[in-house]
């Protein structure tokens, strides 16, 4: 029977069992405590969205572009829905406040002891893994992922596609990561509506009509998409500038870097207190 979601960005998405199953399991549902911009929000305070409803926000899209790339690229119904699942879970594996946390690995401070002179600790000797990395492990080995999912198999087929393994199809993968990819046309939108600002409009409809495969087999966009293509690679460049490195922002989340997460022990306690 599946559900629908209404979507504020992407109006009605509706959602077979098996990505029902995949959202009710406590894994996905920690996405919902997740700010999708971090420490974006006390810059721009309607900024409180979270990886929840981008997540589901991809698998919107994905259902779009599949239903234009089907017959392009000769896809069966289990690499439509693995692909749509891809989508789905691509960031499950994010850390408390977004990004900021993936940047601590180059602090380099100096402790204080008394009696004992000074200790030098460099953050990289206990260097966070990427994301994605963890969202591999959370999607191959978290039992409730695993059983909504049908089992080791098809888990990894899935986390290949978004952490764009040699063994998963070239072109579903760029779906999720590339250039054009189905994860910034949301983010993209969805960021510059919850922050106020107009930069991140774009046509993403017209770009995802206008998807073809070349004669090499190469997923891409019709000449005539060139000017929306444009529009969309300087849309990021404005959201980088306005919202994803504003002055603000950034000077705080490298006040936070050394204060909260100078020491192993430091970085630990928060993430027992976050989760």
């Amino acid at each position: 029977m599946g559900k629908l979601i209404v979507d504020s960005i992407h109006g009605d998405i509706r959602l077979n069992d098996e990505e029902c199953r995949v959202i009710d399991t406590a894994s996905f549902q920690r996405l919902r405590n997740l700010k999708q911009l971090g420490m974006g929000q006390v810059t721009y305070p309607g900024a409180t969205h979270t990886r929840f409803a981008h997540s589901i926000g991809v698998l919107g899209i994905m259902e779009r572009v599949t239903n234009v790339a089907r017959a392009a690229l000769s896809l069966n119904d289990e690499q439509v829905n693995e692909i749509r699942l891809a989508g789905l879970l691509h960031d499950i594996g994010h850390y408390p406040y977004s990004h900021l946390m993936e940047g601590v690995d180059n602090v380099i401070l100096t402790e204080h002891f008394v009696g004992s002179g000074q200790k030098t600790l460099n953050a990289s000797k206990d260097k966070y893994v990427d994301h994605e990395e963890i969202g591999e492990l959370i999607v191959t080995q978290q039992k409730d992922i695993l059983a909504a999912l049908g089992g080791g198999t098809r888990a990894k087929r899935i986390a290949d596609l978004f952490r764009r393994r040699e063994t998963a199809h070239l072109q579903l993968s760029k779906l999720i990561h590339s250039s054009l990819d189905m994860d910034r046309l949301d983010y993209l939108m969805r960021d510059a509506k919850a922050a106020g600002v107009p930069y991140g409009h774009i046509d993403v409809n017209y770009l995802i009509n206008c998807l073809r495969v070349s004669q090499t087999g190469m997923l891409g966009v019709q000449y005539k998409a060139i000017t929306a293509l444009e529009h969309f690679t300087l849309a990021r460049f404005f959201m980088h500038k306005a919202v994803y490195y504003h002055k603000t922002t950034y000077a705080l989340e490298e006040a936070c870097r050394p204060r909260m997460f100078g020491s192993r022990f430091a970085r630990d306690a928060i993430l027992t207190w976050l989760n």
